[in-house]
């Protein structure tokens, strides 16, 4: 995409091309009695008017850094509903909730093994979601500082960065009781 490492505005400029435009539509009609110009001019603006809130949504998008959330597709989900089986019980609003959590969690946070190796995807949507479970809150904040961490034995240290870690044992015998609390 053309517009992928901008991140300037550049008002004056566009602002100096509408003026022009739009100054030339009256002129064009008034002054030369040039109709097809003015229309002319007319098309060029709305062209231009559309390039431009391209231009500035692209600029605002790659300022503020949006990571756009991950979307579960059919097999993420039959497995989410496999591995846990009290989350199909939730309410419709909850599991909406969680699926939209995940693909934030899944689009921001680092996840990985015991061996620092990232995660599969469906290790990493069972990490996200028993994260979810645990920490559930009407204000919901990720970081994409944040490095999440699915082990086999207690080897984290805090100074690596971890944010969170699952053992892979605690998640084998808690597994089937794991449900999101219901938000009001």
């Amino acid at each position: 995409m053309i517009f992928q490492k901008i991140n300037k505005y550049r008002f004056s400029l566009w602002i100096a091309v509408f003026l022009v435009l739009l100054i030339g539509i009256p002129f064009s009609v008034i002054v030369l009695d040039a109709f097809f110009l003015a229309k002319t001019f007319g098309v060029l603006l709305v062209l231009t008017l559309l390039v431009a809130i391209k231009y500035w949504f692209a600029v605002s998008r790659n300022t503020n850094l949006v990571v756009p959330r991950v979307v579960l597709n059919k097999n993420d989900l039959f497995d989410l509903y496999r591995d846990f089986k009290k989350f199909k019980k939730a309410s419709s609003f909850a599991q909406d909730l969680v699926l939209n959590r995940i693909g934030i969690i899944l689009s921001k946070v680092k996840l990985v093994n015991q061996k620092n190796e990232i995660l599969d995807r469906r290790q990493a949507i069972q990490l996200s979601y028993v994260f979810i479970c645990e920490n559930w809150t009407d204000d919901f904040q990720v970081d994409s500082n944040w490095v999440f961490v699915f082990s086999d034995d207690k080897v984290l240290e805090i100074d690596k960065g971890y944010k969170y870690q699952l053992l892979s044992q605690r998640f084998s015998e808690e597994k089937s009781d794991i449900i999101p609390p219901e938000s009001t």
